[in-house]
């Protein structure tokens, strides 16, 4: 049987605040993930995991979430089917309440103004790639790892206008309806089942340089 070619988009930004956030799984072997979410991976080529991030700025209450960033990415450049394709994180001042509720003796709630910051760009990436692999048609089937709601109108286009297999697998919890209705495929994944697919605690790069897991991760 002639297996079907295989393409995984990675929504990191979704993955990590889903599934990886305050866990030591960060360190990840996407090419690993992506064949254990496969419900029969015998029958798929990976020919491409694309994983979708942003680099984080640094942070004084975090000072080496930046570094640790830098390393990961450096060691999934090593792996020939990875692709990283990075977006931006926008920083900006807004006026925030600093309470739910107004102050008791003026009732006035007090507001200040604070730093946040966005992630930007990642999510068009995400599904402009997609999009435009099926429409040359690379693949025969496109999987999405991501519980955001806005890949429902890509996959639904994919799925019933170019006739191409879509599969979604959601690092969060809860179900997201609008993506399991536009999909073929829906699941969302377990919880350990980034414990099971680490990467070595030792990478070796295209240049032969060793590259370490963080110590924070270990």
């Amino acid at each position: 049987m002639e297996k079907k070619k295989t393409i995984f988009y990675i929504d990191g930004f979704n993955l990590y605040h889903g599934l990886l956030k305050n866990t030591r799984n960060q360190w990840l072997d996407l090419e690993r993930f992506a064949t254990a979410l496969l419900p029969r991976p015998e029958e798929h080529e990976i020919i491409a995991v694309k994983y979708f991030t942003a680099r984080i700025k640094y942070n004084p209450a975090e000072p080496q979430a930046a570094f640790n960033q830098d390393r990961y990415l450096e060691a999934l450049g090593s792996f020939q089917r990875v692709k990283i394709v990075e977006g931006f994180y926008k920083r900006f001042r807004v006026k925030l309440p600093f309470a739910a509720e107004p102050c008791k003796s003026c009732g006035k709630v007090p507001y200040g103004i604070v730093y946040r910051t966005v992630e930007k760009r990642s999510d068009v990436n995400l599904a402009t790639e997609m999009m435009a692999d099926a429409y040359r048609k690379v693949a025969d089937s496109f999987v999405i790892v991501s519980g955001d709601v806005d890949f429902a109108a890509p996959l639904c286009f994919i799925r019933h206008e170019i006739g191409l297999r879509t599969l979604v697998f959601n690092p969060h919890e809860e179900v997201c309806g609008e993506l399991r209705r536009f999909t073929s495929y829906y699941k969302n994944i377990p919880r350990d089942l980034p414990a099971r697919c680490q990467l070595p605690d030792e990478v070796t790069l295209t240049n032969g340089r060793m590259i370490h897991r963080p110590p924070a991760w270990a």
